[in-house]
């Protein structure tokens, strides 16, 4: 009896040693710019707990791939998705993550926007913003001094680049993601006119507003056609890399992007100055501003190995190299309380304009139920390509949205 005993103890710590060690989550990130940084933390991980991280990286068919994998019951442990709309497109596939430690270590405003019904429906991975970013060497020797806000102070920087032999702009319109970025910012204020960013989006999706009725898209048309007269002579060729070294290099002076995109600058040229300009927007000078989220979210599968899956996220928000590992690997800010802002000069200059009260507006149009991003940038693309018009843009835009309403219903 007692080696019975002993043979049962053995085998009972035996699954318990297996269930702490030698575990492999299977991970569906996007954001490939974060390869390197994701293996890395995967190293770690792997050096501190004996777990294994298997992390697939995919961008442009992302969406599409996830929804297979979904689909077919291929599901990865943990994936990512946005946020917002994104809480009722995966709620059946997700774990709640409201009663775990971890998450009382997070900002509540990085909460927000996966926050349903106040029950936490997945992890805020990165606190992010995006607006035009200039080079500031570039800037000075043209002259500028008066930073842009309106479309006017835009074309008139412009100009004066222009007369310089410099290209005003890296176009980036190649990327359909790149073109709702740019097209929503402008419309930025637009909550205010609606009682709330939930109530424009509930009237676009009743019906009860399309988009040619919403009187900014004409700066949106102003904006985006900007961008491309002083693009350089091929905009539609423009995808994230040649934004991001035309800046670092000096060809162009003015891109679109997000602080993600420093990194992939700094490569190319390290020691380059820039920072952020206001973004124009269908309404006054002051309102001009930035865009500020979390919107990239970490999903638990409710059907994966979900203990596994919060052991890790829990070392990712607690331990000192988890705790490090945004601001110091990434160089991004950090959903975790107390966290210090990364050296890197958009999160710097993030703060900055935060602190100096620029405008901030939250990534609304991640409210459009899920699939409006990509098809409404497809959309705009053709447009920026001239093979539509406004009107025919407008059109299109408001029957894509309706199919992708009525899809989700």
């Amino acid at each position: 009896m007692k080696r019975y005993l002993l043979a049962a103890a053995l085998v009972i710590l035996c699954a318990a040693l297996a269930a702490g060690q030698g575990t492999t989550l299977k991970l569906f990130f996007y954001s490939p710019e974060l390869t390197d940084q994701y293996n890395d933390m995967a190293r770690e991980y792997k050096a501190e707990t004996g777990n294994a991280l298997d992390i697939t990286v995919n961008q442009a068919d992302y969406v599409t791939l996830l929804r297979a994998k979904l689909n077919s019951g291929d599901i990865p442990d943990v994936f990512m998705s946005s946020a917002y709309a994104d809480n009722s497109t995966y709620k059946d596939y997700v774990y709640d993550l409201t009663d775990q430690d971890f998450i009382k270590q997070l900002e509540p405003s990085a909460l927000s926007g996966v926050t349903v019904n106040g029950r936490i429906t997945g992890y805020p991975f990165l606190v992010q913003s995006h607006s035009f970013i200039y080079n500031k060497k570039i800037f000075a020797q043209a002259g500028i001094t008066a930073l842009p806000r309106t479309l006017a102070d835009y074309d008139d920087a412009a100009r004066k680049l222009q007369a310089r032999g410099i290209q005003p702009f890296a176009t980036g319109y190649k990327e359909w993601w790149v073109l709702p970025q740019t097209a929503w910012q402008v419309l930025a204020p637009i909550g205010n006119a609606y009682g709330g960013y939930a109530n424009f989006v509930d009237k676009l999706n009743s019906g009860e507003l399309v988009f040619k009725d919403i009187k900014g898209m004409s700066t949106v048309f102003d904006v985006l056609d900007l961008i491309k007269k002083y693009g350089g002579p091929k905009p539609m060729e423009s995808d994230f890399n040649d934004q991001c070294s035309s800046l670092a290099t000096g060809k162009a002076a003015i891109i679109h992007q997000g602080n993600w995109a420093e990194d992939t600058i700094r490569k190319t040229t390290p020691d380059i100055d820039i920072g952020y300009l206001r973004g124009p927007v269908a309404g006054s000078a002051d309102e001009a501003g930035i865009m500020y989220d979390s919107n990239q979210t970490i999903r638990v599968a409710k059907d994966g190995q979900v203990q596994a899956a919060l052991a890790w996220l829990s070392w990712l928000t607690t331990s000192e190299y988890g705790k490090a590992w945004i601001p110091g690997k990434i160089k991004q800010l950090s959903p975790i309380k107390g966290s210090k802002a990364p050296s890197a000069e958009l999160a710097q200059a993030t703060v900055s304009m935060l602190g100096a009260r620029v405008p901030s507006y939250p990534w609304y149009y991640q409210m459009f139920p899920t699939g409006t991003e990509q098809g409404l940038g497809i959309i705009l693309q053709g447009y920026c390509a001239g093979q539509t018009t406004r009107q025919q843009t407008l059109d299109a835009l408001d029957a894509k949205y309706t199919q992708i309403v009525n899809a989700s219903k």
